[in-house]
Parts: C-alpha cells; structure tokens; sequence
C-alpha cells in the first residue's frame, strides 16, 4: 500500500476528528476531490482497471484533449493527420457529466440535465468518466459492428480503436494518439467528490483499518454509484399504428431536442449533407415525411440512422431506447408540427 496515500489519508482523518468531529453526523472538512475513485478504490482491494495510468501526464492529456475536439493535434512542430476528414469525438459525444445522478441512465434526466446545463443532446454517452468504465459497445452493437465488438467490448484502448475506424469513418490510430488519448480520459477521471455518497462511506474513506467484509461494502457502495457501463437497446421504426404523430407531446422539450440533437449536425449542413433550421421548410420537408418509412421519416432516421458508403462517408448515427425515449421521439414530432404550421 502506498506509504505517502496512507499518510494522507491518516492526516485527513485526523483533521476531521479534531474538527467539528463525525459526532455531528456529518464530515464538512472532507475535501472529496482530493482523492481519485481509481485510487481509493484501488486502496481498498478492488481488481485495477486494465488501462490504468498511474500518473497522468498533461502534456499527452493535452494533445489528446485537441484530438478530441479538433481531430488532430501539433507533434514536433507539425500538424498531424486528422483521424477522420468527417467528424471528431464530440460530433457524437459530450465531454462533461450528462446526469444528475451519475448512476443513472434514464432518458428524462438525460434531457432535463442537458437543458439546464445548455448540453448538446447527443447519441453517443459521454466521455466524461469514460476512463473508469469496464464495459463499453454494450447489448446491441453487436448487431451493427458484429466481431468486432469482441475485442473491444472490455477493452477501453480497443473501444476507442473501433470508434476511430469505423464510427467516425476515420482510421485507426497511432499508438502515440492512443496514448494521449488515454491521458485525456485520466485527466477527466471520476473523484469522490463527483459521487452521491453518504457521510458514512466518506468517514468509511478516511478513518481505514477497515475488515476485509467493511471493505467489499464499501467498493460495493462506490462503485454503485456511477456507471461501469451504459446499456444499448435498438429500436425498431415505430409502426404506423403506434405514432402520436406529436399528439400529447411536449413541445418544449421537442425544441430542445431539434435544435441540440436534429440541428447540432444539420444547421448550415455542418457536418451532413442536409440542412435544417427553425424555419417553416425544415418544418414543412419533416412533417411532410412523418408517415413514410424512408431516411427522411423522423420515425426512422432517429431509430436506425444510416451507414456510410463510398462516396458518401458521412453518415447519421442512430438513437438508443437509452439515448432517446419514444416519448421524447413524440415530444419531437410536436415540435415539427409547430414548426410546419407556423
């Protein structure tokens, strides 16, 4: 066990004793950013995460932070090659925390979190935490990106390899990009201030010398709150029968949803081919299609998107029953039928 962790962690407890002390039931002095959730749970026994990094480096964090959000970065004083002339990372994903409660994935909060926070509401989960996830193209992609799941399924360094390649129409990466990738997520990993946990587990933390048993609770507690994972339910097109066409829907919440997940992509064709705004043709050009079964129904697009092909590499990723509730799905529609009708 690491001597200065301990040390640190012993000195903390102490502070908080000679403090307001737990008898009060509460731990205010407790500073939960201090500590990483890799290394406290790592200092409790739990099984490391097989990408571990135990230092990060912010230079490396650095250029993976640009190859994130640019798609490139400066080596030795040149540019190097974009992963992809289609898209970066955060076409498809956020980089900051999506929940209210992290341990969470429910579509409302998801929605309700993004419109309190302005976040864009995309179909990817975030990268946020990213590095301490353990299971990643989880359920149903399995069905989109067949064997190649296989190896990147547990496998943080292969997962963004598969994305690299294939979902951003892109490459695979160089073993230096991959590593200042790496450094990025660690950079960006989850703090024990981050989680919801109870005064108790935080006295738990800092007063060690806890039993073997006391242990296996609290790495339980920890862990059960955030995400190892993100599940992935595909959606087939809502039958005929069963579309509201927007009836009943939320037409507020249907605006956000256009103009941050529809628009995030199509505004000024940003990175598509088609362009769609606010205004009474992107309206008219939806509503007119919103019984077909074709790319242009809202019904379909949003449930199985399409694939790239050549010619055309761009392509619109599709929306999970964990990224996109059908009731959402109807809170959009009502808002393209007000937009038609204007």
């Amino acid at each position: 066990m690491n001597k200065l962790f301990l040390l640190g962690f012993s000195a903390f407890a102490l502070l908080v004793f000679i403090g307001s002390g737990f008898s009060s039931g509460k731990i205010d002095q407790i500073d939960p950013n201090a500590y990483s959730v890799e290394q406290v749970l790592n200092q409790l026994g739990d099984t490391p995460l097989n990408h571990s990094i135990s230092q990060v480096d912010l230079a490396k964090a650095k250029m993976g932070e640009e190859l994130i959000f640019n798609g490139y970065t400066m080596r030795d004083g040149k540019k190097s090659k974009r992963i992809s002339t289609y898209f970066v990372c955060t076409d498809c994903h956020n980089t900051t925390k999506e929940f209210s409660d992290i341990s969470s994935q429910s579509t409302d909060d998801r929605l309700k979190y993004a419109q309190e926070n302005g976040l864009p509401f995309l179909p990817g989960s975030t990268l946020w935490g990213i590095y301490n996830r353990t299971s990643f193209y989880n359920d149903d992609y399995v069905k989109k990106y067949g064997d190649l799941v296989d190896d990147a399924r547990h496998s943080l360094p292969n997962s963004v390899q598969l994305c690299s390649k294939y979902c951003s129409s892109g490459r695979y990466i160089e073993d230096w990009e991959l590593d200042a990738i790496m450094h990025y997520f660690k950079k960006n990993e989850l703090k024990i201030g981050d989680l919801d946990l109870s005064d108790k587990d935080l006295y738990a933390i800092v007063k060690g010398g806890l039993s073997s048993a006391e242990k296996s609770e609290l790495i339980k507690s920890i862990k059960g709150s955030y995400r190892q994972s993100y599940s992935a339910t595909f959606m087939e097109t809502m039958d005929r029968s069963e579309r509201k066409y927007g009836k009943g829907g939320n037409v507020e919440n249907g605006k956000y949803i256009y103009e941050n997940a529809c628009m995030y992509c199509h505004e000024n064709k940003r990175v598509t081919y088609l362009h769609l705004d606010n205004g009474k043709l992107s309206g008219r050009f939806l509503w007119k299609n919103r019984k077909n079964w074709s790319d242009q129904s809202v019904y379909q697009i949003v449930r199985h998107g399409t694939y790239s092909k050549i010619g055309r590499q761009q392509y619109m990723p599709h929306y999970t029953k964990e990224k996109m509730s059908d009731e959402q799905l109807n809170d959009l529609v009502a808002y393209i039928k007000q937009i038609a009708k204007k």
